[in-house]
């Protein structure tokens, strides 16, 4: 397969050059060229599949170096090629700093940079085949989108008690990602000063210590990112800094209830396509139903979602209602997944007294069974890609079975090479795993420095810095961590997960204190 390659130069002649360059190479694909930092980052949401950006140090006015880091702060597992003049010590070190996995001249030769291009492919595809085992193994956080078909329906309050009802061993947040009329802070009694639109202008440098500072704790053990106060506000959020919330959330949360509101915006519409689970919720009128058909039918033209995929909920059903859920099931065109009964007079006095969160109604107990039952599917659909191998092991034994001559070859084989096998596989993966653990532990170095460089050394600097360089790490790799953070450097080493008993890997890495001025 093709390496896609982005270049990023802003010189004519460096473009033309390295353009004919990659022209003459095989399995190398060009797939983007941008002149100016701005267009970078579209150029990699347009691209899904590159694998490699190559910066030209000189790019916008010399700060190229610059947006390398910016670029590898917000894309981690897209490999950094910088592009210099000529090549040397110095500049091989800045790269490194800045974030590159490798460095070219431009007078390079095509050997040369063919074999840079294809060492930073391998460790890309290495570290994303890394990220995707993690969250294929049920170790990333889930994110359920609530939307609602159209304005009353109560998505807001499904989103809420769905959340609400995921609460026990996990670590659950509600997110209102219904910009211009959220309501969810009102539902809890909370008020907010910061928002997602806050988000905005850092979607590049996530991390857990921004979700932390811009989101309020609520009793019972939520964790709310709550809407702007002012909805015109709502038009600043992008479809790339709501791209980089939700991969925030994935490593900060078990579960994410995110409320995207009725209005499809191109940030919603990201929020949509990047869920788990989308929840479309409906209650049992015809202008209700009318309008789930013309959403589901939507999003499909948009690509946003096949109404296959999408768990319809029928919100404030009662023995009263003409619309039954078999009736409202045709009129949709789509399977009814629950039913949640109408709340009744404790409901509609909690909805106006802010005390949703803590009171018990039916409807509580009716989101409570649909959530767990979304999360039990979530991981039920990962055991048939589990189940597949053996399967394909005894359809292949069920056909060697009917070769009388070759079975006592056949099993032999089988014997010696199974175990050969198995014993690559696990050396690949322990391999894998220990990369993993460079790549964190030197994003962690990287923001307990930068905390340092921000506040200056005092009483509290080291264990702020710690706790900033820990919310870098995630699963195995944080319990197993330690930091140690002095006035000129941070140092964090890490404990790679290891699947042969009495192997201890560590993986550390250092990075220098640059006092930033106040």
């Amino acid at each position: 397969m093709a390496i896609k390659v982005i270049l990023a130069s802003a010189a004519e002649e460096t473009l033309d050059r390295m353009t004919q360059i990659v022209a003459e190479a095989d399995g190398i694909d060009l797939v983007h060229l941008v002149r100016a930092a701005s267009g970078i980052q579209d150029a990699i949401d347009r691209n899904p599949e590159a694998e490699v950006v190559v910066v030209d140090r000189a790019l916008d006015g010399g700060r190229g170096l610059a947006v390398a880091r910016g670029l590898g702060a917000s894309n981690p597992l897209l490999g950094i090629v910088m592009l210099v003049e000529h090549s040397g010590p110095e500049q091989f070190a800045e790269a490194m700093e800045s974030g590159a996995r490798a460095v070219v001249t431009t007078s390079s030769s095509l050997a040369e940079v063919v074999a840079r291009l294809e060492t930073v492919a391998q460790w890309v595809a290495a570290a994303r085949a890394a990220v995707s085992s993690d969250l294929m193994g049920g170790r990333g956080g889930k994110v359920i989108a609530v939307a609602g078909a159209k304005g009353g329906v109560g998505a807001s309050v499904v989103s809420l008690l769905l959340a609400q009802g995921l609460l026990g061993s996990r670590t659950v947040a509600a997110v209102d990602f219904d910009l211009q009329s959220g309501d969810l802070s009102a539902y809890l009694g909370v008020h907010t000063r910061r928002s997602l639109v806050d988000l905005v202008d850092i979607a590049g440098e996530m991390s857990g210590r921004v979700l932390r500072e811009t989101s309020y704790d609520v009793p019972g053990g939520l964790r709310l990112l709550s809407a702007p106060n002012d909805g015109e506000r709502g038009e600043d959020m992008t479809a790339r800094a709501a791209r980089a919330v939700v991969n925030a959330l994935r490593f900060q949360f078990d579960v994410s209830v995110i409320d995207v509101g009725t209005h499809l915006t191109e940030a919603t519409a990201t929020v949509l396509e990047d869920a788990d689970v989308a929840v479309l919720v409906v209650t049992p009128d015809l202008p209700a139903l009318r309008a789930a058909r013309r959403v589901l039918a939507m999003w499909e033209r948009l690509t946003v979602r096949q109404p296959g995929s999408v768990q319809v909920v029928l919100n404030r059903c009662s023995r009263q209602s003409e619309v039954t859920e078999q009736l409202a099931a045709r009129i949709v065109e789509t399977r009814i997944a629950a039913a949640v009964p109408e709340g009744g007079s404790t409901f509609v006095s909690a909805m106006n007294t802010a005390t949703l969160a803590a009171t018990g109604t039916p409807v509580h107990a009716a989101l409570a069974r649909f959530g767990t039952g979304v999360l039990d599917g979530l991981d039920a659909d990962r055991q048939p890609a589990e189940t597949s191998a053996p399967e394909l092991r005894r359809a292949r034994g069920r056909r060697r079975s009917r070769q009388p001559l070759d079975a006592g070859q056949s099993s032999i084989e089988l014997v010696v090479a199974f175990p050969i096998a198995l014993l690559v596989f696990l050396v690949c993966a322990q391999g894998v795993a220990w990369g993993a653990g460079f790549v964190l532990s030197r994003n962690a170095a990287q923001e307990g420095a930068r905390t340092v460089g921000v506040m200056g050394w005092g009483p509290t600097t080291e264990s702020a810095a710690a706790d900033d360089a820990r919310g870098e790490l995630a699963g195995p790799w944080l319990a197993g961590s330690s930091v140690a953070v002095g006035p000129d450097q941070v140092r964090v080493d890490v404990v790679a997960p290891t699947v042969f008993p009495g192997v201890r890997l560590t993986s550390t890495a250092t990075a220098a204190v640059l006092p930033e001025p106040s």
